[in-house]
């Protein structure tokens, strides 16, 4: 049963904390008169309206349209799910109070096993209703459905449908914290987003959050493929994916609005892709028509750029970093004057107002697009790289040594001019940082470098006599990088100590106690402490190191606080004795009492 069903634990918990919701027991694509719930059967049992009986051990009296999925197991499916009903879906997992909560790294799986499409989402194919009098409820309005922390995985087969790999969608649609994972399809390798314009009347839409968007294919559309300009992405990274049509865009749009609509939904920029990372795919990125906006994205190493096509000039590319995509970022074919492709780093292509072309600015600091950065080159952003404390990962902008001020930088501080009636920055980055309220001091790109010159979090190490203690400050440099050894001459002089300096201009203040160790540390934050002795007790201290942003920040102090704690005592030479017991009862009892006088605590994700 492990391989099929929830553990019992789990479902007991489950049953406690979500008694009126629909939790999926099984991973299995089943449909069957039993008390096992499969997530075939939770969805079909919502569109049914939801029964007080409940539907083959799904649901039941106060159900909720809410589908609890277990977090990190993969569900199969044979066959596409229609869903005609709104609804949720969403991972439930356990963590303890230890751990770091990250959204979108504990994601259930729903896994295409044959060949076919995941979901076909369509209200109308929901039976018709009628009233009293025999005529038919109108049944027009559209369905919300919604994924949250939920991964979407195709076929892995070419051509898993004709239309949508993943998703065929007629209805509003949502996804969050999400994954959309090889997917492919002749329109729409993930989604295929049907519906035409129809005044005063509800549109499907698609918008994606927070989302990994990877190895999806197509011809038209390699990720979506959308009837009108109905999608948003935002805060999402998406990675090498492919669309083979060489006319066609991976967010592919065969329509585009009227003179009369676009102008109206030019106003709201509701449409587009902002706050995101996009890299390494085949094929033209995004198709920007009027009513569409590109805002705060990082759009680089691709084989081609993006296709501006907006003639009644609603369309906007701004704020963002268009660079190394093929031999051209942007292809304008219509629309694309100054103030409407504006303040972009660009390689070719993209000009516009407070833009600036790369040159011979080299892009990346480092011999390969992901992976380590090199703090020795000259390279402006640092290797796409996934981080501990966020689901998707990014290029972060880097400060150079050469930088002599702000201004300096290609990337940051560089928001729109102000009174030139521009598109300003996004209020905050892909991470969910606050970008700054002064417009003109925003990044451009997806990520806005933040400078924190606050205490960072300790450090400390538990050392035995003749030992040496390894620490790292990494985590507390956050977006900066310690300053070079050589550099440090040249901002504040002389050592004080009389000694060369250490990486990150290093300065040791004692807090506690008298100095009773040596403390070195190199380029990458990792730090190496030797006592002067066995001495029994501790060394209290704080680091002190300036970082490629905090030597720019506000405050006078560039230096970063991080307090220290070493703690150095003889090894424990006690002898384990065995003790023997009456019994395996007694051992047992001794155990339950012990686990239950450590307390340990879970909390469920909700």
């Amino acid at each position: 049963m492990l391989n099929r069903g929830i553990g019992l634990g789990l479902l007991c918990f489950a049953g406690q904390v979500y008694s009126a919701n629909i939790t999926v027991t099984t991973t299995d694509d089943v449909v069957k008169a039993d008390n096992q719930c499969s997530l075939r059967e939770a969805v079909e049992y919502v569109n049914q309206g939801m029964p007080e009986a409940g539907y083959n051990g799904c649901g039941g009296k106060e159900a909720t349209n809410t589908i609890i999925l277990n977090g990190k197991s993969e569900y199969k499916l044979n066959k596409q799910i229609e869903i005609y009903k709104t609804v949720q879906i969403k991972s439930s997992y356990e963590t303890n109070v230890t751990d770091n909560n990250v959204l979108g790294k504990n994601n259930a799986v729903i896994k295409m096993v044959g060949k076919d499409r995941l979901f076909l989402l369509d209200h109308t194919l929901a039976p018709p209703i009628t009233n009293d009098d025999g005529t038919v409820v109108d049944n027009n309005a559209l369905i919300l459905v919604q994924f949250n922390e939920v991964s979407l995985v195709g076929c892995g087969q070419g051509g898993c449908a004709d239309q949508g790999g993943l998703i065929y969608n007629k209805e509003g649609l949502s996804i969050q914290y999400g994954q959309l994972l090889n997917g492919s399809a002749r329109q729409g390798g993930a989604i295929y987003n049907s519906g035409l314009y129809e005044k005063n009347k509800a549109l499907s839409s698609v918008s994606l959050t927070r989302t990994l968007i990877k190895a999806n294919k197509a011809s038209q559309g390699g990720i979506v493929y959308s009837e009108i300009p109905q999608f948003v992405v935002s805060q999402s990274v998406v990675q090498d994916n492919e669309v083979t049509d060489p006319e066609a865009a991976l967010f592919d749009v065969r329509d585009g609005f009227d003179e009369e609509t676009s102008k109206t939904t030019g106003a709201k920029l509701t449409r587009g892709i902002w706050n995101s990372t996009i890299f390494n795919n085949k094929g033209y990125i995004v198709k920007v028509f009027d009513g569409m906006l590109v805002n705060n994205v990082t759009m680089i190493m691709n084989t081609m750029g993006l296709i501006f096509n907006a003639p009644f000039n609603q369309g906007y590319v701004a704020n963002s970093i268009l660079a190394k995509n093929g031999t051209e970022d942007c292809k304008v074919i219509a629309g694309g004057d100054a103030t409407h492709m504006s303040n972009n780093l660009y390689s070719s292509g993209c000009t516009g107002i407070g833009s600036q072309a790369l040159g011979a600015v080299k892009l990346i600091a480092g011999s390969t697009t992901e992976g380590k950065c090199d703090i020795t080159s000259d390279g402006i952003l640092c290797p796409f790289k996934d981080y501990a404390d966020t689901a998707l990962g990014y290029f972060k902008p880097r400060l150079l040594s050469t930088d002599k001020q702000l201004s300096d930088s290609l990337i940051v501080n560089h928001g729109p001019q102000l009174g030139k009636d521009l598109i300003s920055c996004e209020g905050s980055d892909q991470r969910g940082k606050a970008r700054p309220a002064n417009l003109e001091l925003c990044d451009i790109g997806a990520i806005e470098l933040v400078v924190n010159v606050s205490t960072g979090s300790n450090i400390g190490s538990d050392l035995f006599y003749g030992g040496t203690g390894k620490m790292s400050i990494a985590d507390q440099l956050q977006d900066g990088e310690l300053i070079a050894a050589d550099q440090c001459q040249a901002l504040l002089g002389d050592n004080p100590t009389g000694k060369p300096w250490q990486a990150g201009c290093l300065k040791i203040v004692q807090t506690n106690t008298v100095s009773k160790g040596t403390t070195t540390i190199d380029q990458e934050g990792n730090v190496t402490y030797i006592p002067n002795g066995n001495w029994h007790g501790t060394d209290e201290f704080k680091l002190l190191v300036i970082t490629s942003t905090t030597r720019f920040s506000d405050s006078k102090n560039p230096y970063l606080e991080i307090p220290t704690r070493i703690v150095q005592s003889p090894k424990n030479n006690f002898e384990n004795k065995k003790v023997k017991t009456s019994g395996g009862s007694t051992g047992l009892i001794t155990l339950i009492s012990l686990f239950g006088l450590v307390g340990f605590r879970r909390f469920k994700n909700k």
